[in-house]
């Protein structure tokens, strides 16, 4: 796990995130143990408290479950739970890119070409 320091993200959003990556992407799966909160702060160099606050939400979002004396886990999710918070995230970072289009002056149109000419390249790979 890497941090940004300089990216303007609170840290603990820049945790939250790359678990929830982590599990989306398939390199954590239900029931894995996660790292505890004071080595991965150590090894993260930050503040215990601040993992603890990354694992509280993630917990209240329903991606991690606390067992007292055993540690964090991530929490089974159904496929169809995975498939939503796949296209969540594909959504979020697709409205990013809309964004940064805009800004940059490329029309709707423009985008949609540029997305479809990418598209058809990744099928002819």
């Amino acid at each position: 796990m890497k941090l940004d320091v300089n990216s303007g993200v609170p840290i603990y959003l820049q945790i939250i995130e790359q678990i929830k990556n982590s599990i989306l992407y398939g390199h954590y799966r239900g029931g894995d143990r996660i790292q505890p909160v004071r080595e991965l702060a150590i090894s993260l160099r930050v503040n215990p408290n601040t993992v603890a606050k990354a694992y509280r939400i993630l917990q209240e979002e329903g991606w991690l479950e606390s067992r007292p004396g055993g540690g964090n886990f991530i929490v089974e999710q159904t496929d169809e739970k995975v498939v939503f918070k796949r296209e969540e995230t594909l959504r979020d970072e697709l409205a990013a890119v809309i964004r940064k289009a805009e800004l940059l002056g490329v029309e709707p149109k423009q985008l949609s070409g540029i997305l479809v000419e990418l598209l058809n390249k990744r099928g002819e790979e």
